[in-house]
Formats: structure tokens, C-alpha cells, sequence
């Protein structure tokens, strides 16, 4: 009997000791119902130009993150604390449904997080002025504004801080010439505004260095092509300035040419050169209002038995004077001037030069010139437009001029070799009194 009470015992204490060893197990083990908790810690940049904008948001445990809305990302994982995604390629517009989400392991979501709304805009400036922000005192500055992206409608553009005389066109083209002694100088802080149609802004802002001295005269600038009703920007070869005497030596243009010997003996300009062509302007140090147009082709080399000959055709336009041949060498019918006319006051002017000479120099001045719009259009090869000649620097009959350049007062050149026809014109006076 007693040996059954004890095994009865026995089996309780048993049953009471696994009983204890269940609950606790029971109590030992938990299921993870706590959702992670996120926030924004640094929303996108708005309006973004960039169309992969980057993102920060902060959890406190780590998962897969899941996006909503219009916008999505390669970075699917999410670590506790700080987590900066960046979105995958988004098109210019609005974004105002996107939300991000964290799940952890436990399969517990987080609130669905709201991203602030931002814009998109795929639109910039993509050239620089500080790339080249200086000029030669003198010479036209010009830097033309591209942008990048897309957008709709027109854009306007607008200066700031801009400097006198400085202007922008419809299309973003920079221009100003420095015209003042005073003005060489480093001018801070010039700003471009572009606006887009809907109102989006963007500007630059930039530092424009002038260098040089002031020479007191005429500046003008130099196109390749026919410049003389509409500008081409981007024909443009550079400025170049007139040749002048001085209060002892003050000469005419017939003077300066000094036509003697069958030869130009130019005593302001440029010098002969053998098998070159020679381009330049010339005004009294006392009138820098009328220019003239001088031209002389080079002395050939070798001895002159042989002729050399030169076909050009020369046209002047919005002229407020009334221009003529001042100077022709050798024969008169090598220079003629074919027509003058005007309207509103302005002459326009055909000139037929057909050169023939040997051993010494060809040429002839035009002018006077005058006005701030005047244009002077010179064709080297084709056929005229004057009547059925060929026009060449380069006739079968005789040898060949090499090149033909524009020579400036400040030793710089302007080679002409390889243009068919060119133009020149009026930009600035240069007044170093001020």
C-alpha cells in the first residue's frame, strides 16, 4: 500500500513539474505585433532639375521598403536610423501622390509615408560666362546663354547689374563693346535672368574682366559672308579698328594713300606684302566720324613682266553719307563705282574692281562712311552679281594673291584666306577722354 501511495505522489510531482515547464516556455516566447515608425527627415529640392532627386527618411527598424504613387526607386532595404534613396528617372512635372513604406521582418507595415510634394523640372543652364568673362578693351564681348532639358513656351531673358550699352537679345546672345577708358576694369556681379513661360526662373551671375588700353577711334567688327541686313552671330570674326594720324601728320584719305609710282604708298595702315591682299579702314585723328574703306593687293614677286589680277565686287549699305572712289589706282576702269542710290536717307553703293598690275601694288579707297549702321560687303570669288564676271583673287591668266587680311590699328589680323566674301561694319567710337 504504501508503495502505491508513493508511486501516486511520484506521478503528481511529475505531472506538477511539467506543468511548471510548459508555462514557462509558454511565457518565454513572443510574437512581434510593433510596426516600424518612419518620418521625413530631408524632403526633395523643389523645383529639382535633376530627374533622379535624392530623398532621406528615417526608421526605427530595419525591412523592405515599398513605394506608392508616381515615384519608385532601386533601394528596396531599410536599416534603423537614416536612409537617403534616390528616385528612378522621373519626367518634368509634379509629384505630389508619392509615399514610401517600411515592413520588418515580423511582416509589421509602417504608416504609409507621404513625401512632400515636389517639381520636377529637367531645364538649366548649361553654358557658363565665367568660362571666358573677359574682353579686350575695344572689342565686342559676346556670350550667347544655352540651356539644357526641355521646357514649353518662350522664354524671356533680362540683364541686371548690367553694364551701359550692354544688351541681351530674344535668343540669349550677350553684347556689349567697352567704349570707355573707365570701363577697364573688373565688373562684378552681372546677372543673366531666364523665365521660362510658367514662371520658372534661373539666373547666373558673373564677373566680366576688361583688359587693354584705350585707344581713342573707330572700332567695328568683321563677318564672314553677307552681313549687311541681318547679323549672323556666329559668323563673326572679331573686331578690328581704323587706322588714324595724329595732330602732325593729319592726312586726307587720298593723302594717306599717297597713289604714286603705280604703287600705294600708304603711310597709316599696313605695309605691301608680296602675293597679299590687304584690307583696312583709315580716319583723320580729328574726325572719327567718317571712316574710309582702303584695299590694296600685294607687290608680286619676282620681276614684273608678268601681270597679276585680282576680280572683286564691293557693296556699301546704310551709309548717311554719300560714298564714292576716292582713290584709283592706275586706271579708272579697273575702280568704277557701278550705282548709288538712297532711301530714308541711307546710300547704298555697288563698286566694280577689276585689278590688273606687275611689280608693284593695286588697290583703291572708298568713302566717306558714316553712321552707326554702315556696312561694307566685299565678294572675292563667284560670279558678280554686277554683270557675268568671275570673280577671284586667283585669275588663269596670272599668278595667284596667297590670302587676303584685315589689318587693325592694334597689330591684330584678320585673315581672309579661306572666305569667299566678308563684311564689315560699324560697332563703337572710342572716346579715352572719358
Amino acid at each position: 500500500m504504501k508503495n502505491i501511495l508513493y508511486i501516486i505522489l511520484i506521478s503528481l510531482f511529475s505531472l506538477t513539474v511539467i506543468s511548471c515547464s510548459s508555462s514557462d516556455e509558454s511565457a518565454s516566447t513572443t510574437t512581434d505585433t510593433t510596426a516600424p515608425v518612419i518620418a521625413e527627415v530631408t524632403a526633395v529640392t523643389t523645383p529639382a532639375t535633376d530627374t533622379t532627386p535624392a530623398y532621406t527618411f528615417s526608421s526605427n527598424e530595419a525591412g523592405t521598403i515599398t513605394y506608392g504613387g508616381s515615384c519608385t526607386s532601386s533601394t528596396t532595404s531599410a536599416s534603423s536610423g537614416n536612409n537617403s534613396i534616390t528616385f528612378s528617372t522621373l519626367s518634368d512635372g509634379t509629384y505630389d501622390n508619392c509615399t514610401v513604406m517600411v515592413t520588418d521582418n515580423a511582416a509589421n507595415s509602417s504608416n504609409s509615408l507621404s513625401i512632400t510634394t515636389f517639381i520636377i523640372r529637367d531645364f538649366s543652364i548649361s553654358s557658363s560666362a565665367s568660362d571666358n568673362a573677359s574682353v579686350v578693351f575695344g572689342q565686342s564681348y559676346q556670350y550667347q546663354l544655352n540651356t539644357g532639358g526641355t521646357y514649353s513656351g518662350a522664354i524671356t531673358y533680362s540683364l541686371s547689374n548690367e553694364l551701359d550699352n550692354m544688351t541681351i537679345s530674344s535668343s540669349g546672345l550677350v553684347e556689349w563693346t567697352p567704349t570707355k577708358a573707365s570701363e577697364i576694369t573688373t565688373h562684378e556681379d552681372i546677372t543673366i535672368t531666364l523665365t521660362t513661360a510658367s514662371g520658372y526662373v534661373l539666373t547666373q551671375t558673373y564677373d566680366l574682366t576688361v583688359t587693354g588700353t584705350c585707344t581713342s577711334g573707330a572700332v567695328l567688327g568683321i563677318w564672314s559672308g553677307d552681313q549687311r541686313n541681318s547679323i549672323d552671330s556666329t559668323k563673326y570674326l572679331g573686331n578690328i579698328s581704323a587706322y588714324t594720324d595724329n595732330s602732325t601728320t593729319s592726312m586726307n584719305a587720298s593723302e594717306n594713300y599717297n597713289f604714286g609710282g603705280a604703287s600705294a604708298n600708304i603711310t597709316f595702315g599696313p605695309t605691301a606684302e608680296v602675293n597679299k591682299g590687304s584690307v583696312f579702314f583709315y580716319h583723320q585723328y580729328d574726325n572719327t566720324t567718317h571712316l574710309y574703306f582702303n584695299f590694296f593687293f600685294g607687290v608680286e614677286a619676282g620681276s614684273d613682266t608678268e601681270h597679276q589680277y585680282a576680280n572683286v565686287d564691293i557693296f556699301t549699305s546704310k551709309n548717311t553719307s554719300e560714298d564714292y572712289v576716292i582713290v584709283m589706282d592706275d586706271k579708272a576702269a579697273e575702280f568704277s563705282q557701278y550705282d548709288n542710290s538712297s532711301a530714308n536717307s541711307l546710300y547704298s553703293a555697288s563698286y566694280k574692281g577689276r585689278f590688273r598690275w606687275k611689280g608693284n601694288t593695286d588697290g583703291g579707297v572708298i568713302g566717306p562712311l558714316t553712321g552707326t549702321d554702315f556696312k561694307v560687303y566685299m565678294i572675292l570669288s563667284g560670279t558678280s552679281t554686277i554683270n557675268s564676271d568671275t570673280l577671284s583673287l586667283c585669275v588663269s591668266e596670272g599668278s595667284c594673291l596667297s590670302s587676303m587680311n584685315y589689318f587693325s590699328k592694334d597689330n591684330s589680323t584678320v585673315s581672309l584666306g579661306d572666305k569667299d566674301d566678308f563684311t564689315v561694319g560699324y560697332v563703337a567710337n572710342i572716346d579715352c577722354s572719358n
